[in-house]
């Protein structure tokens, strides 16, 4: 009997929590003896794979209206990402066969493996749409939810938290309906469920002894606050650094990540005057020892599908705080560790209670995040488990 054969699919290995998810259930399927490989549309490896993990990547030209807003069913765009589709299908077919469960990562592949023929595949939302596509859905509604619903509407969808999965749901529409929407030519969806991201603890833990050690930043145990997140405007840097400004905590603030918007908060920092207390650390391929080292961390997101580093703080035994933010932080965290989105001196008080009484703040690792069990979810919500009997 061969081995059953898992794919998962994205755009790249890059550092964000999507490709951690992807890293961490490759593993969590080697150790359940299924062939797994990973397929990407750029060769970009932020992100290291399993060896025994065949790494594909099956390039891709962006086309000349790369327009997405304009949401046509058969615009330029779309017409690419059929004869994409096409193209990854026979590379699948050629070259892994036909997955037993293909989990397909992030917006553009949804979109792109909409037109796919192959079997077994389950889209994975990694965050609300209601909330990425917020700007589309105000100027132009009516094409908007028609495209979701082609995208979504084509293959069961998995969401890394009940309340994107809900948002999903009240954006485009319940499965339960489709039958009658069907008789009425309307795309609806699949079955849908929330499976939430995984969380290697073992792994984890390892790498958080590896280097680099924190006072190679000039930093000592329990002797900072960190926050990780690329600086983009979700991630609430200028909330973060204006609270922690008004709190005047006695430890200091560790910024871990990149993107556009850093130099612009390390121009806040010295509008603010705290610029000798906040330390810009860029990108670390491996974040966890200065997570692990750090007293309390900081989530200040405007919006998530998960908060992955949420989980990884507790794996690691590390107190959090967070803005009750949608979707993912409510369901990890009980409501003394939120504070509403925007409320700067609610989020400065925090801080200062937190730092105050650290332990306070602490929250045990739910066990059922390990990988086995994640892993397992996603077999029995793509039927692998049935069809394997």
């Amino acid at each position: 009997m061969t081995q059953p054969i898992i794919l998962l699919i994205l755009k790249a290995l890059e550092g964000r929590g999507a490709e951690r998810m992807v890293t961490t259930l490759a593993r969590a399927y080697l150790a359940m003896d299924y062939r797994v490989h990973v397929l990407c549309l750029e060769d970009t490896q932020d992100m290291s794979l399993d060896p025994r993990v065949q790494h594909h990547v099956v390039a891709y030209s962006q086309p000349h209206n790369n327009d997405s807003s304009e949401f046509e069913q058969e615009s330029g765009q779309a017409v690419a990402y059929r004869r994409l589709a096409k193209q990854i299908d026979d590379y699948v077919l050629a070259n892994i066969g036909v997955p037993d469960l293909i989990l397909v990562n992030i917006y553009k592949l949804n979109w792109i493996m909409a037109y796919s023929q192959l079997p077994n595949i389950v889209n994975v939302l990694h965050t609300a749409l209601s909330r990425q596509f917020q700007d589309q859905l105000a100027t132009m509604p009516t094409q908007t939810i028609a495209h979701l619903q082609r995208v979504y509407g084509a293959h069961p969808c998995s969401c890394v938290s009940e309340g994107a999965r809900q948002d999903l749901l009240a954006l485009i529409g319940n499965h339960e309906h489709r039958a009658n929407n069907e008789a009425n030519n309307e795309v609806n969806l699949h079955k849908t469920t929330t499976i939430y991201n995984p969380c290697d603890v073992y792994e984890i833990k390892r790498a958080a002894v590896l280097p680099p050690t924190i006072d190679q930043f000039g930093l000592t145990v329990k002797g900072y606050l960190i926050h990780v997140a690329s600086f983009d405007i979700m991630k609430g840097h200028r909330d973060l650094l204006q609270a922690y400004a008004q709190a005047k905590p006695k430890l200091p603030l560790v910024l871990v990540g990149k993107g556009k918007l850093e130099d612009e908060i390390k121009q806040l920092a010295v509008e603010l005057g705290i610029a000798d207390s906040v330390k810009f650390l860029g990108f670390q391929a491996n974040p966890y020892p200065l997570i692990a080292g750090a007293a309390l961390l900081v989530l200040t997101s405007k919006f998530e599908g998960f908060g992955y580093v949420i989980v990884e703080a507790q794996a690691l035994d590390v107190s959090v705080i967070s803005t009750d933010c949608p979707f993912g932080p409510r369901e990890l965290l009980p409501k003394q560790n939120l504070v509403p989105v925007g409320d700067i001196d609610a989020l400065a008080q925090l801080i200062s209670q937190a730092v105050e009484n650290i332990t306070h703040y602490k929250v045990p690792f739910n066990q059922q995040l390990l990988p086995k069990h994640v892993a397992r979810q996603y077999l029995e919500f793509g039927e692998v488990l049935e069809r394997k009997k």
